[in-house]
């Protein structure tokens, strides 16, 4: 019998699955409005939650649903760092810390948005996020529009531009972050102009963290003032998280006070009266009791004449920032200069935000003096970030290693023919 051919059995055969298609991207007029709503109704949400837990604390509380999403969204406005007015009095002076909680929901939002919409041009990311700054800036003056407790409402000019800001920052950087081109345009950037935002972003950096630490060991120092205040206002324990919180927003403010005062262009805390380390406030002030203001300094000690070094210190980390890239000590310095300016603007922009009033007559005028405080910084950063750059340069000059001998060396060596 002949040998019969064999077969193959079925489950001999390899099955090869076709790949995955990959999802098509959404277009940028369906993840635009997705990515601006999804951040307004959580950041609304984020801050409708302690209200909507004092509300059902509270026994005697018979306040509606309508007005507890009008308080809390009149909340959420603020957060954007919007002023408030109560009555006849306005409250410019806010907890602009908490502008980071609406700020990263938009970042985040934004690189969710650049992913879905596979965002690969300049122009795909321009719509992508100013549309979605677009939808995201009317919602929050609809909003500022609408929460008007008795009693309080917002400016809603001002909350415009302080949502287009924000939002048009946040979510720009985040849509760059979820698409494909974020090392092309960051390589497009030119080095020079990375070295300065990158300098003075130190520099900032740097001031702000001396001043959280000073507000932090200011704090330590003075507990016992913290802890009466805070049993004066026995705000219970929603109350408490509701302090804390707020207090958490305004450490940025503080820390900024605190970075006025070491440089010594002092801050106001009302009725004309200004805290400098070298001039010691005589005439006392009636304070909110608000447990951050335990940090203010009490007296001036010789230590004082010292604190101006803080500005001295972030403008040589300017320096060093800018001189790690084997430029000549003239370039240097001119990169140290440029950067020191760009981060006295950006101190400016920060004592602008934390300076305001907070509605009463001899608490109208409070915090730093913008651009006195900006311009004591811009000279303290040049006395630290050009020196420290030309002696880099100096060093990096001298160790440089010698790549051929001299001709007096080369006499002196051993001719190896003979």
């Amino acid at each position: 019998m002949a040998d019969r051919a064999r077969l193959p059995k079925p489950c001999d055969a390899t099955v090869v699955s076709a790949p995955a298609a990959a999802p098509s991207p959404r277009a940028w007029w369906v993840v635009a409005p997705l990515a601006a709503i999804w951040a307004a109704a959580l950041g609304w949400a984020i801050f409708a939650v302690p209200v909507l837990a004092s509300w059902v604390s509270s026994v005697q509380s018979t306040a509606g649903w309508e007005q507890i999403l009008r308080t809390s969204g009149l909340i959420w406005v603020v957060a954007h760092d919007v002023p408030v007015q109560v009555a006849t009095a306005t409250y410019s002076l806010l907890p602009w810390g908490l502008v980071l909680i609406p700020s990263c929901l938009l970042i985040y939002a934004g690189r969710w948005a650049g992913r879905a919409a596979r965002v690969d041009t300049v122009r795909d990311w321009l719509l992508v996020a100013g549309s979605a700054a677009v939808i995201y800036t009317v919602i929050v003056a609809v909003v500022s529009f609408l929460a008007r407790v008795p009693g309080a409402r917002t400016s809603i000019r001002y909350a415009l531009l302080a949502a287009l800001l924000i939002s048009v920052l946040s979510l720009t950087w985040g849509v760059l972050r979820g698409s494909s081109m974020r090392s092309v345009i960051l390589t497009a950037i030119p080095s020079d102009v990375r070295e300065l935002i990158r300098g003075a972003a130190i520099g900032i950096l740097t001031l702000l963290a001396m001043g959280a630490a000073l507000v932090t060991l200011s704090l330590i120092v003075h507990f016992n003032e913290v802890i009466r205040i805070q049993q004066f206002l026995d705000p219970g324990p929603l109350g408490g998280i509701a302090l804390l919180v707020l207090s958490i927003g305004y450490l940025p403010v503080a820390a900024m006070w605190a970075v006025s005062y070491c440089i010594g262009a002092g801050f106001t805390v009302g009725g004309g009266v200004s805290l400098t380390p070298f001039i010691a406030a005589s005439t006392p002030v009636d304070l909110p009791p608000f447990p951050m203001l335990a940090a203010l300094p009490q007296d001036v000690g010789p230590v004082a004449w010292a604190l101006p070094a803080i500005g001295v210190l972030a403008g040589a980390l300017i320096g060093l920032a800018v001189s790690h890239g084997g430029f000549r000590p003239a370039r240097r310095a001119s990169l140290a200069a440029g950067a020191s300016l760009l981060a006295a603007i950006g101190v400016y922009l920060l004592f602008f935000i934390s300076s305001g009033s907070l509605g009463t007559l001899n608490l109208v005028q409070l915090g730093p003096k913008p651009a006195l405080g900006a311009a004591i910084a811009l000279v303290l950063m040049l006395f630290g970030s050009i020196p420290t750059a030309l002696l880099i340069g100096l060093r990096s000059k001298t160790t440089l290693p010698t790549t051929a001998p001299a001709e007096s060396e080369i006499d002196e060596l051993p001719n190896i023919a003979e």
